[in-house]
This record gives structure tokens, sequence and C-alpha cells, in this order.
């Protein structure tokens, strides 16, 4: 073979190499990595992940739970202790059974109405709905929900954006008001579902009156007030979400009858079985990691070690994922049988590291409608960059409001806002020509400046972690877990911090499979 001079080799590698960063950048992807580097970090990650997950699982053994109501007989041929103490999934597994009957009549009447009567589809969304609530609430209870769209829909009529915003802001105060339901004379666990029922309404509504007051003002009708009502009482979604904006709900409701074939029928009952399933994993999962239990004995939670310290965390986090998973997919489930656009349901939280991409993946319909009516609207035609993080300071303050006004869901926003700020600086940072020269210089390759870039989202996701402790188990816990890492040794942290790195790695790996598969598909 012929001889290849060593200045020419170099400078095509050179030339390779800026071409294949071009694309990457283009595509807002990065480069592959040494196939045995990329299964290292998987492999790391993953038993990581195991490692500490089994120590939460030893503490759980010698934990004696000492308070009232923590634990329960689990399944019988288990033999173990069931951990009931995570009151959002003991109230939610109930309403999710006894509410089955009720899905399964809404879908079925629904699809009649659709071929006969499409024009009354809405009315009987409402009538299911209201019929559920006057069975178990009562009348008063059930005029009390329909207060709040009623009120919207007549102020929709001033035809005023400024209006509805203010109404919104009002209302977002009212929702704070935590004896709002207290003359009801209804049970607390009813109180509670009707609490989380009456925050999806608020936004449904306001999603109505904001689209609305985009299109042609036809003035008020009776089947525009159905639909609204129907919309914000859509039984599948009215109690545990998620958000589906009124654009893509009124686009399915209007869409003609599809009859349903074989694989229609197929898609539908392997997604009830797929949920269905992550719901009995759960189960499984609350009889031998009792992270619920240990949240509620910080005393207990200071003496853990490093590694079950981890493992609480990550623990924590799929505790809180998967109920989102089954809840949403369940109800998304419906929908999507019903021909209606549905957000997807979370993504895995251990495949995940960016602020900004947690924000996007986690509940896609509040960050549809954080983006829509509140940053977007906010920008303007030409925005800065002050606007942009005005902009978002204004989407972290709904969220903080919407999710009622706690001290840690305080942290949890600020820490959320800071955490997007910094990635917004860095990227804003990364865009300019005299970085991509020095970072070139720096790294050479593109694969060098993935790792970089890696390196340094560590921290931040290390800051993403310790943020969302504060919002699933409180200031006690949370502090704990911040007191802990900075009161770990110098190999407690660093072993930590090998690990999250690891998961950056995993996160940006999976991301570019994502954005691959997107692009053949296209």
């Amino acid at each position: 073979m012929q001889n290849v001079p060593l200045d020419y080799c170099i400078s095509f590698a050179t030339v390779q190499s800026e071409i294949s960063l071009a694309v990457c950048r283009k595509l807002s992807m990065y480069c592959d990595l040494p196939k045995v580097e990329v299964w290292l970090y998987f492999v790391l990650w993953i038993s990581g992940v195991l490692y500490s997950m089994y120590n939460v699982y030893l503490s759980g053994i010698y934990f004696d739970g000492s308070i009232h109501g923590v634990f329960t007989s689990g399944w019988s041929f288990i033999n173990r202790k069931k951990d009931v103490s995570d009151f959002e999934w003991a109230m939610w597994v109930p309403f999710l059974y006894a509410s089955a009957p009720w899905v399964c009549a809404h879908l079925v009447v629904a699809e009649i109405v659709r071929y006969a009567f499409k024009e009354l589809l809405c009315l009987w969304y409402l009538m299911i709905s209201t019929l559920y609530l006057l069975l178990h609430v009562g009348s008063v209870a059930t005029l009390f929900m329909l207060m709040e769209p009623c009120l919207m829909y007549l102020l929709l009529q001033f035809r005023s954006r400024i209006l509805i915003y203010a109404a919104g802001v009002f209302l977002l105060a009212f929702h704070n008001i935590d004896s709002r339901m207290n003359f009801l004379s209804i049970p607390y666990e009813y109180q509670y579902m009707l609490m989380i029922s009456a925050a999806w309404i608020y936004m449904r509504g306001q999603s109505y009156c904001l689209d609305k007051l985009a299109t042609v003002n036809t003035g008020p009708s009776v089947s525009d007030f159905v639909m609204m009502l129907g919309y914000c009482f859509y039984f599948p979604m009215l109690f545990l979400g998620p958000l589906v904006l009124y654009q893509e709900f009124e686009a399915g409701v209007l869409k003609p009858y599809a009859p349903w074939t074989l694989k229609r029928v197929k898609t539908f009952l392997l997604n009830v079985v797929r949920y269905s399933w992550w719901m009995l994993f759960l189960e499984l999962f609350l009889h031998f990691i009792y992270v619920g239990a240990l949240q509620m004995d910080v005393w207990y939670v200071t003496r853990l070690g490093a590694w079950a310290h981890y493992g609480m965390g990550y623990s924590m986090g799929v505790m809180f994922q998967m109920k989102y998973v089954i809840t949403y997919g369940l109800s998304c489930t419906v929908a999507r049988a019903e021909q209606i656009q549905t957000p997807n349901h979370p993504k895995c939280i251990g495949r995940i590291h960016l602020y900004s991409d947690m924000w996007r993946h986690f509940d896609q319909g509040l960050y549809f409608f954080l983006r829509k009516y509140i940053y977007i609207p906010m920008l303007g035609e030409r925005p800065s960059f002050a606007v942009r993080l005005l902009a978002s300071f204004t989407c972290f303050t709904f969220v903080y409001a919407w999710h009622r006004i706690h001290m840690f869901v305080l942290v949890w926003s600020v820490l959320n806002y800071l955490g997007v700020t910094i990635e917004a600086f860095s990227k804003a940072i990364a865009s300019t020509t005299h970085y991509h020269k020095y970072e070139k210089y720096l790294f050479s390759t593109p694969q060098n400046i993935r790792r970089f870039h890696a390196l340094i989202a560590t921290p931040l996701f290390m800051m993403s972690a310790l943020s969302n402790f504060y919002f699933f188990a409180g200031m006690s816990v949370g502090n704990q877990f911040v007191r802990r890492l900075f009161e770990g040794s110098l190999q407690e942290n660093s072993t930590l911090f090998l690990f999250c790195y690891c998961c950056s790695q995993v996160s940006i790996e999976v991301k570019n499979w994502e954005q691959r598969k997107e692009k053949k598909q296209m």
C-alpha cells in the first residue's frame, strides 16, 4: 500500500473531526464514544443503582417502623410487610380500582355516541362525571366543582386576555386556601381527591379560554359551553391528570368515528396490560423497599450509610415516577382510544441528567401549558436573554403556586429555576464562536468534548436530585441529604460523583439513540 505523509493524515483527521462535530451540533447530538467505554458507563451506573437499592432493602430489614400506620400485612405468598406510608398512592390505588367500571362505561358509551349522535359527545362527558360526583360527594360538592369553569366561561365573553390571566391569578390564590372545602362535610379522602381535580380543572379552564381568545368571536352558545364543561370534566383525566391542552382535545372530539379494528383493540389492551403490570410492580416494590417509611423517620435516615443514602434518594425518585407513569399511562390509554392526542408518560429518571430535559419529559402536559400560555407570550417578537430568564422565572412561580405554597415546594422551585438558568447561561456561552475555538483547542476531538460536557453537567445533575428530594419528602429529609453531601468524606463524594458522571453519559447515549430513531422515522 502506498505510504501517506503523516501531516496529511493529521490534517485529514482534523477535518473529519470538525465535520463530525458540526454534524452533531446541527442535530443536537453528541458524537459516539468507543463501545467499550459506553458499555462501561452503563454497567457502572446500573450496578450502582442496584447496589444502592440493595442497601435500602437491608436498611428496611432492621427498620422497626414504630410510627403507626406505616406498614400493613403484605401479599401472603411473599410473607413481608408492605409500606403503605405514601399518602398519595394509598389514596390513588383504591380510586383506580373503584373508577375502573366508570371508565369502561365512559369509553363504551362515548364510542356509541360518537357513532350515532356525535354532537352530544361532550354532553356525555359532562353527564358521566357529574353522575360520579353526585353519587360520591353529593350535590353541594358537585356544584362547587362546576362554579369555576362557569365563571371562566362568563369572563371569556369579555374577550380580554388580561382579564383571563387576572382571573387565573385570583383562582390560583384561591386554590391555596386549605380550608376552602371544609364546608362540604365530606370525608377528608374525598376532599383530597376534589382538591387534585380542582387543580386540573383550573388549568383546563385556562387552556380553553386562552385558546378560544385566539379564534374568531362567535358569541356565547350552549354547544361551546357544553364543550368547555365536557373538556374540564373529561372523566379519565378528571382526578389524576394529565393535562391535555384544549386544542388537542377539540381536535380529537371533532374527528369522525373510526371503526375499532383488530390493531386498535390490540393496542388498547396491550397498553392496559402494560400499565397494570407497572402497578403490580410498584406494589411488589413496596414489599421490599421501605422508602416511604424511611422518609417518616428522619432520625433513622441520619444513621444510614452512604450507599443506603444514595439508594433511598433514587428509590424516592422511582416511587414518584412510577405513580405518574401508571396514572398518566392509564388515563392516556383511554383518551388515545378516543383519538385524543395526549402527552407521553414520564420518562425514566435514571436516564435524564439535565434540568431542561426533566421538565420537558416528566410532566409533558404541564410543560406544554407553561410553554404555550406563559413562556411564549412573555417572549415577544425579539426576546433578549433577560426576557427569557424573566419568562422562565414566571413559569416557575406558577409551578410553585400551582403545587401549593409550602416551604419545601419553594426550595424545589428555586433550585429548579437556578438549574435551568445555569443551563441557559452555559448554552449561551457554548454557542459563541470564541468558545468553539477554545473548546476545539483544549479538547481536540468531539469525543473529548462530550466527556467534558458530561463532566460539567454532573454537578447540576446532583443538584437536580437534591432539589427533588425536597419535593419528594419535605424539608427535614431534603436538608438531611444536603447535610450528608457536605459532610461526606472525599471518598464517598468522589464515588457519588463518578456514578453520577456515568449517568450523564448514559443519558447522552440514550438521547442520541432516540434522535437517530426519530430521524429514521422522518
